[in-house]
């Protein structure tokens, strides 16, 4: 199970090989609403990606909403949000944001004890909350455009700049390095669980978003990059959820 986990972030690896000059062949990207030079490939990929979340997540998905507690499904997501603590850690430090990764480590540190391995989240309770970050965002900090937009089998929307955070991400988790391949296994299986929990609860947006606008493509793409710009510049908007598709 832990060599399919190693499988499943490696594979865009390859299917980048050809696009990841993107960052640095179009200067004016940035200044772009939307740079999509491989609009057409990411449409037939978009096209797979609706059809297993059609025959294959949204039905799981509905089942597991209607059988697992809410409760349940929360703790679940609060425990892997911890356990992505130490990568955040490592990311902050390296955007020279020394105040986040400060309270990242308190974080972790009283979530872990006395949030009972992260079920709960007491940091929330007294002020300290969370500040999701990834090495895309650290590259960002450091200059690095968007780079083209792509989309990923299975994983969805994402940019070269992203995708390239994605697999540092993978490489540089403390996680990675602290757990037995039993472990990595049972983590695989709870981030699998909360992915499903995460297209169970935002079913009703990913309904207007995928089958009811009229081009589910542009309107994904659309809502992906703003998203990510507005995060980048420490705003938020309405849409500004996690990415559902997204193993966190």
């Amino acid at each position: 199970m832990n060599r399919l986990f190693n499988i499943s972030i490696r594979l865009p690896l390859f299917l980048l090989a050809g696009v990841l000059a993107a960052c640095n062949t179009n200067p004016s990207a940035q200044a772009d609403p939307v740079y999509d030079p491989y609009e057409a490939t990411n449409r037939q990929v978009h096209d797979f990606n609706k059809a297993v979340d059609q025959a294959l997540l949204a039905p799981l998905s509905n089942i597991y909403g209607a059988v697992i507690p809410e409760e349940f499904r929360y703790m679940l997501g609060n425990t892997l949000t911890n356990l992505g603590q130490p990568n955040a850690f490592v990311n902050h430090v390296l955007q020279g944001d020394g105040d986040a990764a400060g309270n990242t480590i308190v974080r972790f540190v009283l979530n872990s004890t006395i949030g009972l391995a992260g079920m709960f989240d007491p940091a929330a309770e007294i002020g300290v909350f969370d500040e999701p970050t990834d090495f895309g965002e650290t590259l960002a900090a450091w200059g690095v455009g968007e780079g083209a937009y792509i989309e990923l089998p299975l994983l969805g929307p994402s940019t070269v700049r992203d995708t390239i955070g994605m697999m540092v991400d993978f490489g540089i988790d403390p996680l990675k390095y602290a757990l037995t391949d039993e472990q990595a296994s049972y983590l695989f299986t709870a981030r699998v669980l909360n992915l499903l929990g995460k297209r169970y609860e935002y079913n009703d947006l990913l309904q207007v978003l995928l089958y009811e606008s009229a081009d589910s493509y542009a309107a994904q793409r659309l809502s992906y990059l703003q998203n990510k710009r507005h995060a980048l510049a420490g705003e938020t908007t309405i849409d500004d959820l996690e990415d559902p598709y997204a193993f966190e």
